[in-house]
């Protein structure tokens, strides 16, 4: 049994929260609602070498649904006539996919001085700030290491060593 479930057994098998309890709760929930800076433990600087020059950027975690929202804009529909019409995932442009990506994880501040700056735009013909994100990380490798570290600081790689090597027996 993993972990992740003797957690939820043994809180299933705890008393309920109080009301005295939830309200000193409360306090520090608001807190952490409202506080911009709550999550800055969780930004990381990424380095990149472009020819000669190394620039930098810090990225953060991402929300589900801005996973969702670039998901949908990098997928191609068609409606399939044998069900009734419905829309069904054709083909996934996994460059856009993950320029996009990190384009959002992208710090604002960081952003606007590196993918949504003007002055590049016109040096290399870019359109859009993802645009200029495939002029300065051409390589799918690079690319996909940066994924990576917006996938752990997203939250999907929060699996202990134990769980791991439980999941290679098994």
């Amino acid at each position: 049994m993993s972990k992740a479930i003797e957690n939820t057994e043994v809180m299933e098998n705890e008393a309920p929260v109080t009301q005295d309890e939830l309200l000193m709760n409360e306090d520090e929930l608001l807190k952490a609602l409202t506080d911009k800076e709550q999550h800055r433990d969780n930004i990381e600087t990424i380095e990149v070498k472009f020819g000669r020059t190394i620039f930098q950027f810090r990225i953060r975690p991402l929300s589900e649904r801005e996973w969702d929202k670039a998901r949908e804009k990098n997928t191609k529909y068609a409606k399939n006539r044998r069900l009734g019409g419905m829309r069904l995932p054709e083909k996934t442009d996994t460059v856009g996919y993950h320029t996009m990506l990190i384009y959002m994880a992208t710090l604002e501040e960081d952003r606007a001085k590196l993918w949504d700056n003007k002055r590049l735009w016109a040096a290399v013909n870019a359109v859009t700030g993802t645009d200029m994100v495939d002029k300065l990380i051409p390589y799918a490798g690079k690319k996909q290491a940066i994924v990576d570290r917006i996938e752990r600081l997203s939250g999907f790689d929060d699996e202990s060593e134990e769980d791991e090597s439980d999941t290679v027996k098994n």
